[in-house]
Order: structure tokens, then C-alpha cells, then sequence
């Protein structure tokens, strides 16, 4: 496409289209349906706006196999345009397709409930601004684990998120697609509980696939987190 016509594509963008890239940015690799929903729009509307950011280069538009839904992704001018260019461009990871796409559709329900959230790779900006990792937690091996998505407290400020001290504390959101191994889950289970324990965070929801919550509720057995919040994934 031409630099005239990719401005005039530019020209036709919305500034609804600007909110559901920022969405995109958000999450990274996005399966269209969790952009609908997130956007409340009917099959047409989703795939007008969907050509439109398109022509005007802000996405770019993936198809793999066994996904009956393309994956959507902001460019690095689509993360400008939305003023998210704190975000990296989002990489195709095949291995975390499933992943990506259950987060994006949780948040997209999430928000349209009216939470407010950080995506992980907000969390990660976030954290690489500070220059401390207020929103991770250590855990035993000496790594550290990162939520796939916090939701913000009301009227709280970002120097507060993860303190002991704050007034308002944020809700940690965790999605189990997979079958984990028993002592991996223990260790972020133990430690998700003691930071609810040191008064860090409000409360910990796991939402997990049919397959992955057994395995996820007999570790939060094994390691005492009666507080744990366990939701089960609709089937997508």
C-alpha cells in the first residue's frame, strides 16, 4: 500500500477503533471473538474495524492451524497510535496460543463487568518503570513469578500496588489452561498465600480449564490456601 492511501486509511480510524487497538495492545495476540466481546460488536462491525486497522498498518492479522479464529496483534505503529509504545511489539508464541487467547477473552469479560485490569504485559512495563518487582513473587527455587493479569482497586495509585501498608490492595488473576506439575503449582500456591498472609494483596482467583482444575485445587489442598478463589473456564 501506498503512503497516500495508507493516509487516507489513517483518516478513516475512529476513535472507538483507537480503543479496541489499546485492547489489543494490551493482551498482545488476540483471537477476534475476544476483541467482539470486548467491544460488544456483531460479527460485520468486528470485521469492518478489523480492515480498517488493517489498511492503516496498526495490526497485523495471523492464521494458524487448529484456531478456527485469526490472532490480532498491534504494530509498533498501532502501539503509537494508542499511546501504548511502553509495549513491545507482541511475538507469535505457538506453545502459548491457548494461553494468550484464554486471558484476552477472560479480560475482555472482566472489563466489560467493569473491572479494571493490568494485563501481564502491562505488569511487566509496569515493573521495568519502577524498577522494582512489586507485582511478582518470589518463590522457593529463587525465580520469580509474575500474574497473568491483576485487577486494580478503585482510586488506588500505581507507587501503592503490592504494598503491605496500601489502603486498597490488588485482586490477583491467575488462568491454568494446563495440567501443571504437582510441586511447580505448590511453590506459586505457597507463595501466592503468603503474600496474602503479609496483607500485599486482596485475594488470589485462579480460572482454569475443566482439565486443569482438579490439579489446581488438590495443590491449594496440599498447601493450606483455603483463601484461593477457583473459577472454572467456559469451553471455548
Amino acid at each position: 500500500m501506498g503512503g497516500r492511501e495508507k493516509e487516507e486509511a489513517l483518516e478513516r480510524i475512529t476513535g472507538r477503533d483507537v480503543e479496541v487497538l489499546e485492547f489489543v495492545a494490551r493482551y498482545g495476540v488476540v483471537p477476534r471473538d475476544a476483541v467482539a466481546e470486548w467491544a460488544e460488536t456483531a460479527r460485520a462491525m468486528t470485521a469492518r474495524r478489523e480492515r480498517r486497522l488493517l489498511a492503516a498498518g496498526l495490526i497485523s492479522r495471523t492464521h494458524l492451524p487448529q484456531h478456527s479464529e485469526p490472532f490480532l496483534l498491534a504494530t509498533r505503529s498501532g502501539l503509537q497510535l494508542c499511546t501504548r509504545d511502553e509495549l513491545p511489539v507482541a511475538k507469535v508464541t505457538p506453545a502459548r496460543l491457548a494461553h494468550f487467547a484464554a486471558a484476552a477473552r477472560l479480560g475482555a469479560r472482566l472489563e466489560q463487568a467493569g473491572e479494571t485490569l493490568l494485563s501481564e504485559r502491562e505488569l511487566l512495563a509496569h515493573e521495568r518503570a519502577l524498577g522494582e518487582r512489586n507485582l511478582s513473587i518470589p518463590l522457593a527455587n529463587s525465580h520469580m513469578h509474575r500474574p497473568d493479569m491483576i485487577i486494580v482497586p478503585p482510586g488506588s495509585s500505581a507507587d501503592e500496588w503490592g504494598r503491605p501498608w496500601a489502603a486498597e490492595k490488588p485482586t490477583v488473576l491467575e488462568v491454568e489452561l494446563t495440567q501443571k506439575g504437582g510441586r511447580r503449582l505448590d511453590r506459586i500456591l505457597f507463595a501466592w498465600r503468603g503474600e496474602i498472609l503479609a496483607g500485599r494483596f486482596a485475594a488470589v482467583r485462579y480460572y482454569c480449564s475443566p482439565a486443569a482444575e482438579p490439579y489446581v485445587r488438590r495443590s491449594a489442598d496440599r498447601v493450606r490456601f483455603e483463601a484461593l478463589e477457583l473459577f472454572t473456564l467456559p469451553e471455548e
